[in-house]
């Protein structure tokens, strides 16, 4: 009964931070790293010009993916280490990243709207990953 409680509660947690969370602000990750038995799929949606959650904190081997909703156009996850870059021509499109070594902060931007909107958003792989560099 115990292992039934402890599992049932260790599935919500899994859930619920993979729903995403609010727009995020600072430097702080809004997310704490998925528990649980394997590696995680983390969604991060792209709406009208931030990414939400704007910061997420995972374990390495676990999966980001941004999700675009709503109708605002030219979106692009782009890493500024050069890493990954993608467009999302449309509502509904999404992309996937795994990553794989923890102790590293990843920040990237939508090229679009970074100028007009400080578009921007950091994944931390790791709870030692650093924090994103200050006004990212």
């Amino acid at each position: 009964m115990l292992l039934k409680r402890a599992l049932g509660i260790a599935s919500l947690a899994v859930l619920l931070a993979s729903c995403g969370g609010g727009g995020g602000g600072g430097g702080t990750p809004t997310s704490p790293p998925p528990s649980g038995g394997g590696p995680q799929v983390v969604v991060v949606q792209i709406k009208d010009n931030e990414f939400s959650p704007k910061d997420v904190t995972i374990n390495p081997g676990d999966t980001v993916r941004w999700v675009r909703v709503g109708n605002t156009p030219d979106h692009t996850v782009s890493a500024l280490d050069g890493s990954f870059d993608n467009t999302f021509p449309q509502s509904g499109a999404t992309f996937e990243r795994t990553f794989n070594v923890g102790g590293k902060t990843f920040e990237y931007q939508c090229k679009t709207h970074y100028g007009c909107c400080q578009m921007g958003g950091a994944v931390r792989v790791g709870t030692n990953a650093p924090d994103p560099h200050p006004g990212y």
